[in-house]
């Protein structure tokens, strides 16, 4: 059985995730708590596999709850999260804490939508029991988050500086783990990036504005949530809002985003497969592709159809995926030329450029 901590100040919250996560198949609530300075005393007692964490309490509070347990008994911690822009910023920072995944908070406001929800819980408590999660032995600070400066930095400039024009476009896909992932990257590229980066990684509406906020403030070149006409240009990177599908076209203009509401691809909107599709078609043999880590399959079609069209496909490996499953597929379909870790994505992406 996976044993699970539920920690919320709200009662009629724990009440509905208990009751929830009760109905999975192979899991239970060993405990609940109603506030974070409880749920590290029952931590010690019950001794979960998994802990769903409110950020937003009294005291404490979620975010300091989730430093300490990384620090002192690193644990899977999915975040329950408030839909709104404060609840998405802090979630966005308890991922960089070490949390492992999010999801909007079950309430029963949510009427219609709390099948979707209780599917999405169960779903990821399952996925969050099979992750190693390690050691924070110091809690991070959020004025800390910045990524330091890599050592070969000065050698990524020279290559950049020497791009020979084979390559226009990056593409990257990603779901559970990718933020962090995508920090990883994206941090580790010089702010005279020569291509256009685009991205779909796996959120709701709002979360995707706060995430693609957060990583603008750590990196060099630019990020944006796209929005509908936005250009592609060098030295920016557009993330795919939640809820829409991004698409790219070059027709008779400069590269831009196109957001559509077609309905879910692969079971997600966004989805990586809507735009690898669209980058196969416009950009071919001048676009990378990089899969990361993530559940499910969403990306290999759409890699697929990318690398028989001429584009060079780049995949995360097991060892530093949260989730081996999206660049899993990737690579048994045979359609990734390389896989490698994530620390050394940056580099292998402008060794093509």
């Amino acid at each position: 059985m996976i044993r699970v901590l539920v920690v919320d100040d709200s009662p009629l919250v724990r009440k509905i995730a208990a009751d929830i996560i009760d109905s999975g198949t192979g899991m239970e609530v060993v405990a609940t708590a109603p506030s974070a300075e409880i749920a590290m005393a029952r931590m010690e007692k019950f001794n979960p596999d998994v802990v769903t964490m409110d950020i937003e309490m009294p005291g404490m509070g979620g975010i300091a709850a989730i430093s300490e347990i990384m620090a002192t008994r690193p644990t899977p911690i999915i975040v329950l999260s408030a839909f709104a822009k404060r609840g998405a910023e802090l979630t966005m920072l308890a991922l960089d804490l070490g949390a492992v995944d999010f999801i909007p908070k079950p309430t029963s406001s949510l009427s219609g939508g709390i099948t979707d929800i209780a599917r999405e819980l169960i779903e990821k408590v399952r996925e969050a029991r099979k992750i190693h999660v390690k050691k924070i032995e110091k809690p991070v600070k959020e004025n800390e988050q910045k990524e330091p400066e890599p050592a070969a930095d000065q050698e990524v400039k020279e290559k950049i500086f020497k791009k020979s024009g084979s390559i226009d476009l990056v593409s990257i896909g990603t779901s559970t783990g990718g933020p962090v992932a995508l920090r990883t990257v994206l941090t580790r590229l010089s702010a005279n990036f020569p291509v256009g980066v685009v991205i779909v990684q796996h959120m709701p509406p709002v979360f995707t504005n706060a995430f693609a906020n957060r990583l603008d403030s750590l990196c060099k070149i630019d990020v944006k949530e796209a929005e509908d006409g936005d250009f592609i240009m060098p030295g920016r990177a557009l993330i795919a809002p939640g809820d829409f599908h991004m698409t790219v076209t070059k027709f008779n203009t400069q590269p831009k985003i196109i957001l559509q509401k077609w309905k879910p691809v692969s079971g997600h909107r966004p989805s990586v497969d809507v735009l690898l599709s669209s980058v196969a078609r416009e950009y071919g043999d001048k676009a990378i592709g990089v899969i990361m880590t993530g559940m499910g399959k969403d990306g290999a079609d759409g890699m697929s159809e990318l690398k028989k069209n001429g584009g060079y496909v780049i995949a995360q490996d097991e060892g530093s995926s949260v989730i081996y499953g999206m660049n899993r597929e990737v690579i048994r379909n045979g359609d990734a030329n390389e896989v490698v870790p994530v620390y050394n994505i940056p580099d292998r992406i402008v060794s093509r450029l």
